[in-house]
């Protein structure tokens, strides 16, 4: 029998169409998943002079600091601490984290150059926190130091970027 240009199915036909329907319909796709990034606290490598020579300063990511070349760490009340981000994704997700090179400019013209380290969580990490609980992560960094005339004293400013990958 035909209705238009249409041929109406045989029976046959129809069980494995209402077949498939059934199977279609209690069949579940996940759900695309998101990620929330929260930032809480910035890299701040503290007061140091630069020596002759300059150096590398790091910060561990349990925010501990050192220098190498001949950089001379000040303390004072401006303390150095690590980058630290909440995460908001499902509960074992796959992060990957990266972060190109950013150059900083100082109040006196000079430069510096952050590079991101590791994390307490490394670099390829899970999230643990059910939403909406976050996994927090600790980033650590270096902060490459030029001569005192390259990088003067001043303040140094800079926007670096970070590339939380949901894998």
């Amino acid at each position: 029998m035909r209705y238009g240009h249409l041929k109406m199915l045989d029976f046959k036909y129809k069980k494995h169409i209402i077949l498939l329907w059934l199977l279609l319909a209690f069949v579940s796709f996940p759900a695309i998943s998101q990620i929330t990034v929260y930032p809480i606290q910035n890299f701040n490598f503290g007061t140091f002079y630069p020596g002759n020579s300059g150096g590398t300063i790091n910060i561990l990511p349990d925010g501990s600091r050192s220098a190498t070349g001949d950089i001379i760490l000040i303390n004072t009340f401006f303390t150095s601490s690590q980058a630290t981000f909440d995460i908001e994704a499902p509960a074992g997700s796959v992060i990957s984290l990266s972060s190109p090179d950013t150059i900083l400019t100082g109040s006196n013209g000079g430069t510096l150059t952050l590079k991101m380290g590791n994390t307490d969580l490394g670099l390829t990490f899970n999230t643990t926190a059910v939403p909406p609980n976050r996994t927090r992560i600790q980033i650590g960094g270096s902060l490459i130091v030029g001569d005192h005339v390259s990088s003067p004293p001043g303040n140094y400013q800079g926007t670096f970027s970070l590339t939380f990958n949901q894998q």
